[in-house]
């Protein structure tokens, strides 16, 4: 990414948020290594990797931080949950995240499997990170309704809600939310956000992922300007 575009990208990001700046003597308390374990949703489909949300969110962290983690893209296309679980002792070993971003489940549930199984992977991912000492965060799918096989939107849709109040983890219902319903900014299979939209996705996401990525004295500074 070339210097000024990186910049005028930084500066929009910025702009767009209107979030106060994170204060430089409490960079220990932001991660060092954050681990985004995904689908396709998270994997830049059919564009460019640096085009991608999780691209931008690492842009958004150097703008925001004196001292920006490193993001560790561990997405592709067709993850299911019992794929990162084959997957994630190796990279857990590799990176030793701070933070572990899921964004699975909706795979699982297209493919037919059942709430309890989905509960029950999700939650050893979820126990596997923590282990290492990591936070970890969930960020959801919604089945659309072209591909919701026998109440499987309702299965998914449960089985989040269950696991983030079992193990207390912070959720986002749906990472893609409106734009799952807007057709403009979807790419031709009607499922996956095209390249206009990632900066949408992005932007759903940074909620549920500031307070883990930015540190909590952010978010006491924030709470107290309200």
């Amino acid at each position: 990414m070339r210097p000024k575009f990186a910049a005028l990208l930084c500066f929009a990001l910025f702009t767009a948020a209107s979030l106060p700046a994170l204060a430089a003597n409490r960079a220990d308390e932001a991660p060092t290594t954050v681990l985004i374990v995904g689908d396709s949703l998270s994997s830049a489909h059919r564009m460019e990797p640096s085009q991608g949300w999780v691209s931008l969110l690492q842009t958004r962290l150097a703008c925001e931080m004196k001292h920006p983690p490193t993001v560790v893209n561990a997405s592709r296309g067709g993850k299911t949950l019992g794929n990162a679980l084959d997957e994630i002792p190796a990279l857990l070993d590799a990176h030793h995240p701070d933070v572990v971003v899921l964004e699975l489940g909706g795979n699982d549930a297209i493919l037919g499997a059942k709430r309890d199984a989905i509960e029950r992977d999700l939650s050893r991912l979820i126990e596997l990170s923590r282990t290492r000492g990591a936070k970890v965060a969930i960020l959801g799918f919604v089945v659309p309704p072209a591909f919701d096989k026998d109440g499987s939107a309702d299965l998914l849709r449960e089985a989040y809600s269950n696991v983030a109040r079992n193990h207390e983890v912070a959720l986002l219902p749906s990472l893609l939310g409106e734009i799952s319903a807007t057709p403009a900014l979807l790419q031709d299979d009607g499922i996956h956000p095209n390249a206009a939209a990632q900066t949408r996705v992005l932007e759903n996401a940074w909620p549920t992922l500031r307070p883990l990525l930015l540190g909590d004295a952010t978010v006491r500074t924030s709470a107290a300007s309200k």
